[in-house]
């Protein structure tokens, strides 16, 4: 029997680990100190926690830092019963990911600890025109994907090995292709969503088609259902049936991910968003009260001045 590769069974856990973390799951607007839990269903069955725990940086650009905790059962795999993994990701202001951080659990017994991607984007691209897969734990090795050249430089070992690549071809060169790669992507939280809203966004469309009470067991949320279509990085039909909280911070209630009938749910069951408050910094907060009380006592005896003459 022929012994299974290191690399190929990273591709074993990263990819159920990278669609089983998947959007649709508006991010952008949600404050530090959030958490939203998801169960999944369809080809993941299980649950999906989201934590905003604060802010950070990637390659000097400024991003909002999530740990994702997943726990799952891939229905219809044999080389595993399941993953409970924790991974971190770090979104920019229109919720696209700049870095993940894929932790990969001390059971799978392999040399790689973790897996590092770093994202760019521009404008309003829906597929990051560059990013970067570094495999990190006892050898590195790390894989720079130029799409817009269709080139691969893979470094490994001091050795470094240039590949021509196309979009549809990526899995030939990569230990796994990134879900950013796979699907399109659009943060719905960083868009002004209304009735009748109607945009492409590349090979993307988004649009809102109603207004609906959704009920899950985190509560009774009014909300846009918004219909996502377009195609896979590699051609194959994608949609997508979202439904995104009217009230702000927004974010996703239920969704229904397709592609070529293969079928991915999650709906959320528990909702903690902290109160936000005032901006005003606390150290300002007391001379602000000082001097409106202040103000408050002149115009008393100036009113009290002029009722005397």
């Amino acid at each position: 029997m022929r012994k299974i590769s290191a690399i190929a069974l990273v591709s074993l856990f990263l990819i159920p680990l990278a669609h089983g973390v998947a959007q649709p799951i508006a991010i952008a607007e949600l404050p530090v100190g959030s958490k939203l839990t998801y169960r999944l269903g369809g080809v993941y069955v299980g649950n999906k926690t989201y934590e905003v725990v604060g802010w950070s940086s990637s390659q000097g650009r400024k991003c909002k830092l999530v740990r994702v905790h997943l726990i799952v059962n891939a229905s219809e795999s044999f080389f595993y019963r399941g993953i409970n993994s924790t991974s971190e990701f770090c979104y920019d202001d229109k919720g696209r990911p700049l870095q993940e951080v894929l932790y990969i659990p001390s059971e799978f017994n392999l040399s790689y600890k973790r897996v590092e991607i770093t994202y760019w984007w521009e404008d309003d691209e829906v597929f990051p025109h560059r990013f970067l897969i570094k495999l990190v734990g006892e050898r590195n090795e790390s894989y720079e994907v130029l799409l817009g050249e269709g080139t691969v430089i893979k470094e490994s070992n001091g050795r470094t090995e240039r590949f021509r690549v196309g979009r549809e071809n990526l899995s030939k060169v990569l230990p796994f292709v990134p879900e950013r790669l796979t699907e399109p992507y659009v943060d719905l939280s960083s868009i002004e969503l209304k009735g009748g809203y109607r945009r492409r966004y590349g090979e993307l469309e988004v649009k809102v088609v109603s207004l609906e009470n959704v009920q899950t067991p985190a509560g009774l949320f009014p909300c846009y259902k918004v219909l996502l279509s377009g195609r896979t990085e590699d051609g194959l039909p994608y949609n997508s049936t979202v439904y995104v909280t009217v009230r702000e911070p927004r974010f996703t209630t239920y969704y229904i991910t397709n592609i070529i009938g293969i079928k991915q749910t999650g709906y959320v069951v528990k909702v903690e968003v902290p109160e936000q408050g005032f901006s005003i910094p606390y150290l300002w907060l007391a001379p602000a009260v000082a001097l409106a009380v202040l103000l408050m006592i002149f115009l008393k005896k100036r009113r009290k001045g002029k009722g005397v003459g």
